[in-house]
């Protein structure tokens, strides 16, 4: 079956919806062949992916130019230029050209959360997200959501059919221990220390949170903070002044295996987001075995429900109580950490979510 991917900004990813596309291509290479829509200002010229085939649309620049330029031109490419059994479109702000695909191809798209719950948009950009997602429930011929939160939302809201497909983990991923304890050790962090990961600091990941609660209780643990801070400068160096000596902050950390060094050398990995889709980061911290205290948001307790400590979302005095009380039982923890381990591989390994994906796309392709 050849099949093309639509929605994100390419691969080799960085992150989000970039990484189900890489996840899915690789798994499932040796079944359909794949061609990935990537903006050019994204991927480098050099970049390459076995076995699957890339289309670089070139974009202008600008916040909100770039991703309709790149959805725009991956549509009249495919119209015009295309020749695919079934084309998959990631997020639902990239479905209004779902209408036009469909005078050719069979559609499936995925929702990767609802970005109109996120506070970094205005009122009027939210309002056109909301607009956007009608082009989501009403024109793909499949639609599925990598939350379950989120799937059963749209079901009520719309009373629509939406399949819930999680993202899923690499089981058996790379884990650089030397780069991890390199990176550690330039800058300042001593073992057995308390985690925060973050793509960047945002609010909604609840750094700010995790930073109180850690000031609230006694503890010769480190907390250490990594996460890029360019996105949004002014929140960074707020949560820098109010941060104490004890606190290291790390700059984003591209390489995943040197990033899974650094989870895996952690006492506890706490997740403290107030809104969340399905996080990937979740997954990986589970499936490397280390404790997890994190918020009990729907899309937390949908992905372990027994298999973490949990603490009332954005209540610094709760997670203070659950810090504190995490960092006396680290038997018990452990323990959760294990069963973590053991659930994640039996239920959200790639191989397991890139065959449901398979089974949707060869439904989709068989419809009359």
């Amino acid at each position: 079956m050849r099949i093309a991917q639509f929605g994100v900004k390419g691969i080799p990813s960085k992150g989000g919806a970039e990484r189900v596309v890489e996840a899915l291509v690789r798994c499932l290479s040796g079944q359909h062949s794949f061609t990935v829509y990537c903006n050019k200002r994204y991927v480098s010229p050099e970049a390459q992916v076995a076995g699957v085939s890339l289309v670089r649309i070139p974009t202008v620049p600008g916040k909100y130019l770039q991703p309709v330029c790149l959805f725009i031109g991956s549509a009249f490419h495919a119209l015009f230029r295309g020749h695919y059994d079934l084309i998959h479109v990631h997020n639902a702000e990239a479905c209004f050209i779902v209408p036009f695909l469909r005078l050719r191809y069979r559609v499936v798209a995925t929702s990767h959360g609802l970005a109109y719950a996120v506070d970094k948009w205005g009122q009027l950009d939210k309002g056109l997200i909301r607009l956007l997602e009608y082009f989501f429930i009403w024109f793909p011929n499949v639609m599925t959501s990598v939350s379950l939160p989120v799937a059963e939302y749209y079901r009520k809201k719309y009373q629509r059919n939406i399949r819930y497909v999680p993202n899923g983990v690499d089981t058996d991923a790379t884990v650089n221990m030397e780069a991890a304890e390199t990176k550690l050790k330039s800058n300042g962090v001593k073992s057995h220390y308390i985690l925060f990961v973050a793509g960047r600091l945002d609010p909604i990941k609840g750094c700010h949170l995790l930073l109180q609660a850690y000031e609230h209780i006694k503890t010769e643990r480190q907390l250490v903070v990594v996460g890029g801070m360019s996105t949004l400068p002014k929140y960074g160096q707020a949560l820098r002044k109010f941060a104490s000596a004890m606190v290291r902050f790390v700059p984003f950390i591209e390489s995943r295996a040197e990033l899974f060094g650094i989870v895996r050398g952690a006492c506890l990995f706490v997740f403290p987001s107030t809104v969340e889709a399905m996080s990937m980061m979740l997954l990986e911290v589970a499936s490397l075995g280390v404790p997890i205290l994190c918020s009990d948001i729907p899309a937390n307790t949908a992905i372990l429900p027994t298999q973490a400590k949990y603490f009332r979302s954005g209540e610094v005095n709760d997670l203070a109580e659950k810090l504190h009380w995490s960092l006396e039982h680290p038997e018990a923890m452990a323990e959760l950490g294990r069963q973590a381990k053991v659930w994640v591989k039996e239920k959200f390994s790639w191989e397991v979510i890139a065959e449901e994906y398979n089974q949707v796309y060869q439904t989709t392709v068989e419809q009359t």
